[in-house]
């Protein structure tokens, strides 16, 4: 399993590289045209839609991930049949949404977005990308149940994010109104979109015009996991995006401009988790199916190690060069005030990195009703706090409640899971890797240092070497084991 793990994750880790430095370097030339206020009102808008997605989707992609490994080969006419009403839901669904939109969008930008100007005609056409994450979040979940992330890398990655870059680039020349942005996002989707259905009807299996069988009915067993997953990712993406939902609720665009591009930075630190989680998801759900749960564990502890290998120096690197950064952003300087609440939130960041894959594990193993009680407790109060503390603290309420909550939620996660399956991520390696990193970290963030070009090349290489020599042993095991799995 390791092996497969590793050489679907090697596509996801360079899919992941390859968007982040490209859409690193766009943000930053969009950013610095449109400016911070414009920004906030498409991140705005874009936290909007996201919800919606997330509403209207009934936890679809999850359903697909869980019973499409365990079922496809054994009964496909019946997968088939799921997947027709899935599409047949997707399509009818999102028509109705946008033309509700229509109408709903100039009362919303009235009555509930007051503090930001001008916004409906934003709000609105960015809700025409609901109906496209939607069948977009069916067919990649598709392609990770079938194993096939190199797929949705080359079509959803490779191709599209440097067309959307090439775009960016040409049309923000002649313009500087953020709504362009947003339909070249729609365009690029939409060409995504239409190269995955096609190569999947193509080379895996077709699941366009698939006849109606009368007879098929949804098991229960698959709506009642449905239902549990539809609760979960409501609870799990209100707890993770309600604060910049309520921040472009109570306060200026600018806020929210800022929160983003601070969430952007220290996020980048996740797209080897956020990578490992897509490949892992449904390898725990076969282990666990198969109650091997010793090669899960030893999977568990792999994988933790090996995306804290290759992240923690690119967290260091982060933190040394923040102010760099940030000017990047805004080469006024206003925004290198915000470095100590960029520290704050990559504390987070790494903290949701020490667990690996545990929020999989509780969603794949049979242990959702946890996950819920967990995210349904973060969002009661970290709400409720957010609606006491914003308007007097601002931006600080905001990440300090962010770090507090993830923190609590790592911390729970891993208690669950070992209380439930006596298995955990953490190894010697790994407690190696974060002791070493404290000097560095602490220097980066208390110390000004001025830098030259050449240094924002060396100092990553360095730190990647000297944590390559001291986890030399477990490298090469992970390598030796990948081998004899050949």
């Amino acid at each position: 399993m390791i092996k497969l793990i590793i050489k679907q994750a090697n596509w996801g880790v360079a899919g992941s590289i390859f968007g982040f430095v490209i859409g690193f370097f766009v943000k930053i030339y969009l950013i610095d045209i449109i400016g911070v206020e414009q920004w906030g009102k498409y991140v705005s808008a874009h936290a909007f839609s996201g919800a919606m997605s997330t509403i209207i989707s009934f936890g679809i992609p999850w359903v697909i991930v869980k019973y499409i490994p365990q079922y496809i080969n054994a009964d496909l006419t019946s997968s088939k049949q799921l997947i027709r009403k899935i599409l047949n839901y997707s399509i009818v669904i999102s028509i109705v949404f946008f033309l509700v939109m229509f109408f709903l969008a100039p009362a919303l930008d009235v009555y509930i977005y007051k503090e930001i100007n001008d916004f409906s005609l934003i709000l609105l056409v960015t809700s025409i990308n609901v109906p496209i994450s939607i069948i977009m979040g069916i067919i990649i979940s598709l392609y990770r149940s079938a194993f096939k992330i190199k797929e949705i890398m080359l079509y959803g990655t490779f191709i599209i994010v440097p067309l959307r870059a090439i775009l960016t680039y040409f049309v923000f020349i002649y313009t500087d109104n953020v709504l362009y942005f947003i339909a070249i996002e729609i365009f690029t989707s939409f060409i995504s979109l239409s190269l995955l259905l096609y190569l999947f009807n193509k080379n895996v299996f077709s699941i366009f015009f698939i006849k109606k069988d009368i007879n098929f009915k949804i098991n229960s067993e698959i709506i009642g996991y449905a239902k549990k997953m539809y609760a979960i990712s409501l609870v799990t993406f209100f707890a993770g995006e309600s604060l910049s939902l309520i921040l472009s609720f109570m306060l200026p665009s600018v806020y929210i401009g800022v929160y983003s591009i601070l969430l952007s930075i220290s996020g980048v630190t996740l797209f080897l988790i956020n990578n490992l989680n897509t490949i892992f998801a449904p390898a725990i759900s076969k282990l666990y199916s198969e109650n091997r749960l010793g090669e899960l564990e030893n999977l568990f502890k792999k994988t933790t190690f090996i995306i804290n290998f290759l992240a923690i120096p690119f967290i260091i690197s982060i933190i040394i060069f923040s102010k760099d950064i940030l000017y990047l952003y805004d080469d006024t300087g206003g925004l290198v005030k915000y470095a100590p609440y960029l520290y704050i939130i990559m504390l987070a960041r790494i903290v949701r990195l020490l667990v690996g894959g545990a929020g999989s594990i509780l969603v794949m193993a049979n242990l959702e009703k946890y996950e819920l009680k967990l995210q349904f407790f973060k969002v009661f109060f970290i709400n409720i706090l957010a609606l006491l503390l914003i308007d007097k603290y601002k931006l600080l309420a905001v990440v300090i409640l962010f770090v507090i909550f993830s923190l609590l939620a790592e911390v729970y996660r891993i208690i669950i899971i070992y209380i439930k399956l006596k298995i955990h991520p953490f190894s010697t390696p790994l407690f190696l890797l974060v002791l070493f990193s404290i000097p560095p970290m602490f220097i980066g963030m208390t110390y000004e240092l001025d830098f030259k070009v050449f240094h924002f090349f060396v100092i990553p290489i360095l730190l990647y070497c000297f944590y390559a020599l001291i986890s030399f042993k477990e490298i090469r095991y992970i390598y030796l084991d990948f081998l004899n799995n050949k």
